[in-house]
């Protein structure tokens, strides 16, 4: 594939991924795309997949009834793991959304991202939004990377990665995030597997 095609090629999945985005899901796609890659379904079994979704929506229903307009957290949720991104106005804010979500049922572990600084504003975030576009865009258009098995958060420029992957695929997913212009940092949060237990998941022999 040339270089025209396959910007061509990027920039079509990252509108569809954009476009998808708003809805808060990402496609499973059937197939190959961008010169044979694959994309893999959730390594997940589909009952936490559940509870990952109702650790989020109870996590994301507590902040916003307790906390309002003082915070800004974003709850991403993968295999029962939590990443708190975004900012609270003072160290203390902090400190007590994180005692909560780590208290909730289901929760094993927490991430905590949070800043304690001024909430971002909207042209931040949207900055954030097309970082992450062009990411999970850029995987989809590599081979090897599992891009319905992970979660892509971008916060002030900085790239949180997490999924069940092998120690080959965290590598290259965090290489495609670190070349998109832009990306200050990025930090792998992965829950790491064998190649065995990649075939197993990916129902290969």
């Amino acid at each position: 594939m040339n270089k025209q095609l396959k910007r061509r090629t990027i920039s079509l999945l990252c509108a569809s991924v954009a476009a998808i985005s708003l809805t808060g899901c990402f496609p499973l796609i059937a197939g190959g795309v961008a010169g044979g890659a694959m994309v893999i379904a959730d390594r997940r079994n589909p009952g936490t997949q559940a509870i990952d979704r109702g650790i989020q929506l109870e996590a994301e229903s507590f902040l916003i009834k307790k906390y309002g307009d003082n915070v800004h957290v974003n709850v991403t949720v993968f295999n029962r793991k939590v990443l708190l991104t975004g900012e609270t106005r003072t160290e203390e804010l902090k400190v007590e959304v994180t005692r909560h979500i780590k208290a909730m049922k289901n929760v094993t572990e927490v991430f905590n991202e949070l800043v304690p600084a001024p909430l971002s504003g909207l042209s931040a975030r949207a900055n954030d939004g097309f970082l992450t576009t062009r990411i999970k865009g850029s995987f989809i258009a590599n081979q090897g990377v599992p891009s319905n098995s992970m979660r892509v958060v971008t916060e002030a420029s900085k790239v949180y990665l997490m999924g069940i992957v092998t120690d080959a695929e965290a590598n290259r997913a965090v290489n495609i995030a670190r070349e998109i212009p832009g990306v200050k940092q990025v930090t792998k949060l992965f829950d790491l597997i064998s190649e065995a237990d990649r075939r197993r998941l990916d129902g290969q022999k």
